[in-house]
């Protein structure tokens, strides 16, 4: 994974472009026309990044781990519906095993994925109310 992150003080707009397994996430923030004169690259920067990171843990469980699940969940209703299935053999116990370690993957990254929303919320209500009282400070 490759990060390419930048900053252009003319608009005020920060783009974070994430690179991952040929495909490009990109996160942008844009400075609101009311905090121009609070305007940080920092902030931006943060914001952007943050917005990428969702996209590619989005792909991750759409795309990798799903589809992982799809394949084993299609594979063991197969196996399962073989005249030679035994629940005890040695491939269907690691079918199982490999059923729940994927599934428990795709719950971490779904806690993940939450967390990272709330943290962009948060970090933006947080921003707003730090700008509130520096201009009332002003």
């Amino acid at each position: 994974m490759f990060k390419d992150l930048e900053y252009t003080y003319n608009d005020g707009v920060a783009t974070c472009v994430i690179f991952y397994k040929g495909h490009s996430f990109i996160g942008e923030a844009r400075c609101h026309p009311d905090d121009e004169d609070m305007e940080s690259e920092r902030v931006g920067l943060t914001i952007a990044e943050t917005r990428a990171s969702i996209k590619v843990m989005k792909f991750i469980r759409d795309f990798e781990i799903k589809s992982q699940l799809n394949v084993l969940n299609h594979l063991n209703k197969n196996v399962q519906n073989s005249k030679y299935y035994n629940k005890n053999s040695y491939e269907a116990r690691m079918i199982r095993r490999q059923l729940h370690a994927i599934e428990k993957e795709l719950t971490m990254l779904n806690n993940e994925l939450t967390d990272e929303k709330l943290f962009l919320k948060e970090y933006i209500n947080g921003k707003d109310k730090l700008y509130k009282k520096l201009r009332a400070k002003s």
